[in-house]
């Protein structure tokens, strides 16, 4: 399976340098023709290349996070929480546009780990960019963050990988251990 990247030195050295989360729009930064399909086996080892990853975070009604402990394929991460739903972008969701591509894979991921998922009840909204360069699995993936707001009190129930999914309000998610890119995306939730 191919999934969608870029390369790494496409981006600004500010940004692919650093541990951080940058509210500049990714779609200002990289144009649509500068996106390239790899084998995900080959992307998660070369750091020439940044896998995008729609990162996306789910708030209730009254403010609520959602978020779950990481036990899915990405064993990198278990024994952490995280409160971003996403995922690689694969072939199936290119479009035209680099925006397009990314919404496809978002909605796509949405779809796939939110039971009963539906599109109209939920308002998602760019809010920026999650880098990290710590971690194997950073050097790797830039991540492209999102927040969904439920609409008209609708509240998405978790599928298998978001198991233990819980919604949390602005205290308790100072209480969780994170991986390192919900800590990064978090305070982007606001903005």
């Amino acid at each position: 399976m191919k999934v969608c990247c870029v390369e790494t030195a496409l981006l600004p050295a500010y940004i692919r340098e650093k541990t951080a989360a940058f509210t500049e729009n990714i779609f200002d930064i990289i144009p649509d023709n500068a996106v390239c399909w790899i084998e995900r086996k080959q992307a998660e080892h070369d750091v020439h290349y940044r896998q995008l990853i729609p990162y996306v975070l789910l708030r209730r009604h009254d403010g609520k996070i959602a978020c779950y402990p990481r036990h899915g394929t990405e064993t990198r991460l278990h024994g952490l929480y995280s409160c971003g739903i996403g995922g690689h972008i694969d072939e199936t969701d290119r479009a035209i546009s680099l925006r397009d591509t990314v919404r496809n894979g978002l909605c796509r991921e949405l779809s796939e780990e939110l039971s009963g998922y539906c599109e109209k009840k939920i308002m998602v909204s760019y809010r920026g960019i999650i880098n990290e360069v710590q971690t194997e699995t950073g050097l790797v993936h830039l991540g492209i963050v999102y927040r969904a707001d439920c609409l008209d009190g609708y509240i998405p129930q978790p599928a298998a990988e978001l198991l233990g999914m819980k919604w949390l309000s602005a205290a308790e998610l100072k209480t969780v251990r994170w991986e390192l890119w919900s800590e990064l995306a978090l305070p982007l939730a606001n903005q």
